[in-house]
């Protein structure tokens, strides 16, 4: 899971109902705390930013359609909250899988999360820093965005991803979901190309549990080439 846009006030026609009580089916398979809706003004960050975790069957589904040799990859979860995204990545053999977070609390939880198996422990890192200041590691990446960041963020994270691959060109790959607010600031990119675009349904459970009441959700995805 993660940082995610605050849909509340930009989507008014997702009405947020709270979430109930009970165990979140994901956690309680795994033994982890990745659930919840939480303002970002309730984070020590006090952002506009709030935390709302992945919907596992999109994800799988859409991680599974990548056309890409997983273990010559690094998966990046930017905005990576209490690192959902990342145990479900970690399903897949990528060679490693870094999350970043601005909010200390929740790299806190997402680090606890990663300690709970070891082929978690192994391969998942967690950072807590400014996403517009990530030092990407060497090799092919696969970045994820889940709404991390509105549009004058979202803008500094890419310039500074288009810099270092300039400076160090390899593949890469952004996994954007439920993009539809940012495809503007995306296309503004050169050097970013739109691969997909594809429509997944969750699944009942994730249906069930989710506070927006979605049946599906749309991923985007872009290639990075600075050869144009």
């Amino acid at each position: 899971m993660r940082a995610f846009v605050g849909l509340v006030r930009n989507a008014p026609e997702y009405p947020v109902d709270p979430l109930p009580p009970q165990p979140d089916p994901f956690d309680q398979r795994y033994g982890t705390d990745t659930a919840g809706f939480i303002l970002g003004q309730d984070l020590s960050t006090r952002s506009d930013v709030a935390y709302l975790g992945c919907s596992p069957s999109s994800l799988t589904q859409a991680l599974t359609d990548l056309a890409i040799n997983y273990e010559d990859f690094t998966f990046i979860d930017l905005g990576c909250g209490k690192g959902r995204a990342l145990l479900v990545a970690a399903q897949f053999p990528f060679r490693r899988l870094l999350g970043v977070e601005i909010a200390g609390e929740l790299c806190d939880t997402a680090r606890a999360n990663a300690t709970l198996q070891p082929d978690w422990a192994a391969r998942i890192s967690i950072s807590q820093m400014d996403a517009t200041k990530v030092i990407f590691p060497d090799g092919p990446l696969l970045l994820y965005f889940f709404n991390p960041f509105f549009a004058p963020v979202l803008r500094e994270v890419l310039k500074n991803l288009e810099r270092q691959l300039r400076n160090s060109p390899r593949p890469a790959f952004i996994l954007y979901a439920d993009n539809p607010r940012f495809t503007d600031v995306m296309g503004s990119f050169e050097f970013l190309k739109q691969v997909s675009d594809t429509n997944y349904l969750l699944s009942a459970e994730d249906v069930a549990r989710g506070p927006f009441h979605r049946m599906d959700e749309w991923y985007t995805l872009y290639s990075a080439d600075v050869t144009r």
